[in-house]
């Protein structure tokens, strides 16, 4: 209702009213990406289509500066110069690599707020909501697979870009590596980070996901550097997706903990984004054999490690701990538990996986009594 609201009074158009103060058109234009997050983040979850797309709205992001600073100098001048704003507030999705390479520099001159935050956020919102129009749409399935997987890599490189620009004090990876980096617990910006963190990589899994399959995850013996083939690309963009949902997963601390959940995470979407890499990595399991597992990808660099099933193994559990936590408070990440616990020990046997120390719903409250604890108690929100 909010979103078509908006669309009804244009507040997703650009406002070149002269007559028009500055801070009315930028509240307008928080309060339309405002919307739009809500409106991106209720369709992830629940999987319905969504009716925005990248060429719905003319509004320009964000200014990444908080309102008490609309009057210092520089805040004016891009106000005032609209040649200036068109170049510092467009989307990574529609820059070139020059228009990129700018505006990065232009973001780190910029003090750390949460307006900088919302700016990333928005700007990574938007390349993620491009994803699900272009990648999973029914056009889309109708397309031959040598269409999509170009257009798989051309977003994965807009995710590499938008990386690449983030500021320092928002950074979640370690040096030339998308592999997530655990800010200090004193961290001012921890909760942002995180909050980035999961929508990135949530992001790549999505983007990749279509090329976890059987057919992709075979392993290679193949020794040739050069990948050209589709089959290449498709096999690079499902260890993409395994490599990001165990990044995701690296973001949990090792022992589930709701108070951090709450503390420090957007808890209200947590479950999707576990499940989200959870299914990932049981597609992965159940495709890959074990040999030819560990014989195909090899780091990228030191800093990332190869992708196994030791690895994918030890980070499911780690999502299957965390969900056998929540459900003690939670029925839908009860749901969840019951449903990935039963799907992991289906496929062990055949691929001879350990599970120990996995837990079991066997400890679990029954159903009437979980949902009686989320009446009560701090945790109920989780």
């Amino acid at each position: 209702m909010a979103l078509r609201s908006a669309l009804s009074l244009g507040i997703n158009l650009r406002l070149v009213d002269g007559r028009t103060h500055y801070t009315s058109k930028e509240a307008r234009s928080r309060l339309w990406w405002s919307i739009y997050l809500l409106e991106h983040q209720l369709t992830s979850v629940t999987g319905r289509v969504s009716c925005v797309s990248e060429n719905l709205s003319s509004t320009p992001l964000p200014v990444p500066f908080e309102e008490d600073d609309f009057c210092k100098p520089e805040v004016l001048c891009l106000f005032q110069d609209a040649s200036m704003r068109e170049s510092h507030l467009k989307l990574t999705l529609l820059q070139t690599e020059e228009e990129a390479r700018s505006s990065a520099e232009w973001l780190l001159t910029c003090e750390p707020t949460p307006s900088v935050f919302f700016h990333c956020l928005v700007d990574l919102t938007s390349i993620t909501q491009a994803v699900m129009n272009k990648v999973y749409s029914i056009q889309a399935l109708r397309e031959p697979s040598g269409r999509i997987h170009p257009r798989i890599r051309k977003y994965g490189k807009t995710l590499e870009t938008w990386l690449s620009k983030l500021p320092q004090a928002f950074r979640f990876t370690e040096s030339h590596s998308e592999r997530f980096h655990a800010p200090a617990a004193d961290d001012p910006f921890q909760r942002e980070r995180i909050c980035l963190a999961l929508n990135f990589y949530s992001a790549k899994i999505t983007l990749c996901r279509p090329c976890v399959t059987h057919a992709n995850l075979k392993g290679s013996t193949s020794s040739q550097p050069a990948k050209t083939t589709h089959s290449d690309l498709r096999n690079e963009m499902a260890v993409s997706c395994l490599r990001s949902a165990c990044s995701l997963t690296s973001i949990l601390p090792e022992e589930p903990d709701i108070h951090w959940l709450v503390r420090v995470s957007p808890w209200w979407t947590i479950l999707h984004y576990l499940m989200q890499a959870n299914t990932a990595l049981l597609l992965g399991l159940s495709c890959w054999s074990i040999p030819e597992l560990s014989k195909d990808t090899k780091p990228i660099s030191p800093a990332t490690p190869p992708i196994n099933t030791q690895t994918m193994l030890k980070a499911c559990k780690k999502v299957i701990r965390w969900l056998h936590t929540m459900s003690y408070t939670n029925t839908a990440a009860r749901r969840a538990f019951l449903f990935c616990d039963s799907f992991i020990r289906r496929i062990a046997p055949r691929l001879g996986l350990d599970l120990t120390g996995l837990p079991d719903g066997a400890s679990l409250p029954s159903h009437t009594d979980s949902i009686w604890m989320m009446a009560d108690g701090p945790e109920e929100i989780c």
